[in-house]
Order: C-alpha cells, then sequence, then structure tokens
C-alpha cells in the first residue's frame, strides 16, 4: 500500500524562544493562564514555505493552483485501490517531481525512499523561498540549520516493493532495502 501525502515545510525564527526546553512547575489551576501567557511572548515568523503537492510543487504554484480551482484528484494509480472504498487521493506524479532536482547529489535520491524525497525538496524550497541558500555551501550559518525526518518504520513504498521482490527469489535479499526502509534519517 502506498500512499502519497502533500508536504509543507515552514521554516521560522523567533524574536523570543518559542522552543524553550526549560520547565517550571505549574499547578493544574495555573496551567491554562500560564500557556494564554506564554503565547502573548512566544511568537515565530515564518519565513519561507517549501510544498509539495499534486497541486504544485512550490508555494506559488500550488497557491495559485489551489486559487484557480485547479484539483489533483484523481484515481490512485501508485497501488491498487481495488479493495478500498475510496479510490480516489492527490498524488504527485513522476512527470512533476523529479526527486535528483532536489538533492545535491543526484545520486542520494537512489538511497531513499519517496517521502524522503518530498522532506528534503520542501525543506530545499522553504530555505530558498526565505533567501537563506539551500545548501551547506551557500547557508551563511549551516551549522545551525538542519532537517529531521522521523518514521517509524521508513517507506512503506519500498518496503512492498523490496518484500515481493523477496518473496519471488527468497535466496537473494538485498541490503540496499533494509537501509531505505529501516534507517530513520
Amino acid at each position: 500500500m502506498k500512499f502519497a501525502t502533500p508536504i509543507l515545510v515552514t521554516l521560522g525564527i523567533s524574536s523570543t524562544n518559542a522552543f524553550s526546553t526549560t520547565l517550571r512547575p505549574t499547578t493544574s489551576t495555573s496551567i491554562s493562564t500560564t500557556t494564554a501567557l506564554n503565547a502573548e511572548k512566544k511568537r515565530v515568523v515564518v519565513t519561507g514555505l517549501g510544498v509539495i503537492s499534486g497541486c504544485g510543487i512550490g508555494h506559488k504554484d500550488f497557491f495559485q493552483n489551489v486559487s484557480d480551482g485547479k484539483s489533483s484528484l484523481d484515481v490512485v494509480t501508485r497501488f491498487d485501490p481495488t479493495h478500498y472504498p475510496c479510490k480516489i487521493g492527490s498524488e504527485v506524479p513522476d512527470s512533476m517531481f523529479d526527486p535528483k532536482d532536489h538533492f545535491v547529489n543526484p545520486k542520494n535520491a537512489k538511497s531513499n525512499d519517496r517521502f524522503t524525497h518530498f522532506a528534503v525538496a520542501a525543506a530545499r524550497l522553504a530555505l530558498k523561498d526565505a533567501k537563506l541558500g539551500d545548501t551547506p555551501e551557500t547557508l551563511e550559518n549551516a551549522e545551525k540549520c538542519g532537517v529531521f525526518v522521523g518514521s517509524a518504520f521508513g517507506g512503506i513504498e519500498t518496503f512492498e516493493k523490496e518484500v515481493l521482490k523477496l518473496h519471488k527469489k527468497p535466496e537473494r535479499p538485498k541490503v540496499r532495502m533494509i537501509l531505505k526502509v529501516f534507517v530513520v534519517i
């Protein structure tokens, strides 16, 4: 089973520490008051957007297509939806998205699953939109910037493909599949 999920990445900076790790003891009666006061102090400014969606790659194309009423909904093609009650979805077609365009080294796209391609592409588009640069060489403070992709399982698309291959030829497991599916970046 494969799912294509639109990804929106926002980059933000804050005039105060929006991600403070300082913990202060509070009582249950003061939690809502404390939360309301902290909400006033912690403001985040969105500085860059990166969108990977069936409606468009990049926030300008995405918002223009949505404003124009263009829909990316269609019959699902990345897996067989025969046994599902809903057979439509918004996929990012291969003709619209080439992961190699978004990796500094295009060979790295081969060793990552599609969900990682979307995350890397959205993050780079957000960095570009924020005019911060999108590679370690173009970022002013590259050591202060990072992208974290967490997954409890990895790429379902690769897992399905490789399990079917393993079923056909159980004597020839591929180590590459294990890296793409089980390694959390």
